[in-house]
């Protein structure tokens, strides 16, 4: 038998077909349900490996951010975007030109790699360490040799801090050789190849800009595929060896630390700490014979008396107290 739809059931049901509320949460459910894999480009890198890459360029990043704050005399943040595994030609085609490019070369193992870096940012370098104000245009011209000369002594920089943050992992040398204004010139990998591509973003007076650093994945493969890089990926660092902790405790041996005694205390009114003259004797409440604390910094760590050794105030330690929780004094 069939039901008589009132009128706000039949508004109702209109609505929601117009608006594709069913068909929606239904494709809702199915993407939660299905994740999606591009079988043309898989994930060659795990989770653990992408980890110690995002600490090395990290490290890369905050020591850059540093140095060029220092160059060009003002406040430059920089942060590290993404870490991406792309086709070389993927990477070549989202350079535009002209383009600010390097080609550097590693010693061990042998490889090259891309250093990209935005010709605005390079025009705006120049243009500070030649002392100007720096601003930041569009650049539909190549970078011309003195500007190249001139960003000489940054990239040279770069390429040490490169080498510098890849030391805990692998020790190398690193030197970027030659500049190309066409990213097409630039062939380090086939087309085909992955790469790993490094994206940092670089903010100065409210301009944002890029530089990104392209690594061949056979180099990055055969460098984390390493014994002892693995061995730091899945257990971590190795305990100290004997030698550094030698170093440590002949450090730590010579550190001065704050050592205190406190010989008594006493409570008083605000009206009596005003009135006191020179000669007044205040009552503490401790008594000679008595064990005082001895602090370390704030924490009580020993229970001394009061003594005199060679004419001199000294204490002599009675007591070390252990896992002692700190006190404020």
């Amino acid at each position: 038998m069939a039901k008589v739809l009132s009128q706000e059931e039949i508004d109702a049901l209109l609505t929601s077909v117009s608006t594709g509320e069913e068909g929606d949460a239904e494709s809702a459910e199915n993407q939660k349900k299905l994740a999606l894999y591009d079988f043309k480009h898989p994930n060659l890198i795990s989770k653990e490996q992408m980890r110690l890459l995002e600490n090395v360029h990290e490290g890369l990043v905050r020591n850059l951010g540093v140095y060029l704050s220092a160059q060009l005399r003002m406040i430059v943040d920089m942060n590290l975007l993404a870490i991406d595994q792309i086709m070389y030609s993927e990477f070549v085609m989202s350079i535009a030109s002209p383009a600010a490019t390097y080609v550097g070369q590693i010693s061990d193992p042998s490889s090259q790699f891309v250093l990209e870096i935005s010709p605005q940012l390079v025009v705006f370098i120049v243009e500070r360490l030649f002392g100007g104000q720096g601003s930041f245009v569009s650049i539909s011209r190549p970078i011309s040799v003195i500007e190249r000369k001139i960003m000489t002594r940054v990239v040279d920089r770069i390429s040490h801090e490169i080498a510098k943050n890849w030391k805990s992992v692998k020790e190398f040398e690193c030197l970027l050789q030659r500049f190309e204004s066409n990213p097409e010139f630039v062939q380090i990998a086939p087309a085909s190849e992955p790469v790993v591509v490094v994206s940092m973003e670089i903010k100065v007076r409210g301009n944002t800009t890029m530089m990104n650093i392209c690594y061949p994945y056979m180099w990055i493969s055969n460098v984390l595929s390493r014994p002892e890089v693995q061995s730091k990926i899945l257990f971590g660092a190795q305990q100290t060896s004997q030698e550094e902790r030698d170093l440590i405790e002949s450090n730590l041996d010579q550190t001065k630390v704050d050592f205190k005694v406190i010989l008594g205390k006493t409570t008083m009114t605000v009206n009596e700490v005003i009135n006191l003259k020179v000669g007044d004797v205040l009552c503490l409440d401790t008594r000679t014979s008595s064990k005082i604390p001895a602090y370390v910094y704030n924490m009580h760590a020993y229970d001394a008396f009061i003594g005199c050794r060679e004419h001199n105030y000294a204490v002599r330690i009675h007591s070390i107290l252990k896992g002692a929780e700190e006190d404020e004094i």
